[in-house]
């Protein structure tokens, strides 16, 4: 039987794995499909006009940055 990881392994491993997933262009083709899913869900009306303003900044902040992986 093994033994279970200790803390410090498990966040090793989850950092590895989001290295590997959030990549700088999947953050830059999430931020994509990100904003365009807010322009729709505002048209649909799913979500206020006014939410949108607040919703953008804070997707761009999260995930709009350039080929190394830095900010905008």
């Amino acid at each position: 039987m093994t033994e279970p990881l200790t803390r410090r392994e498990r966040r090793a491993a989850a950092r590895a794995t989001a290295s590997r997933v959030l990549t700088p262009a999947v953050r830059r083709w999430a931020y994509g499909v990100a904003v365009a899913a807010i322009g729709v869900a505002v048209f649909a009306g799913w979500i206020p006009a006014t939410a949108s303003p607040v919703a953008l900044p804070l997707i761009m902040a999260l995930l709009y940055v350039d080929d190394s992986g830095e900010p905008r």
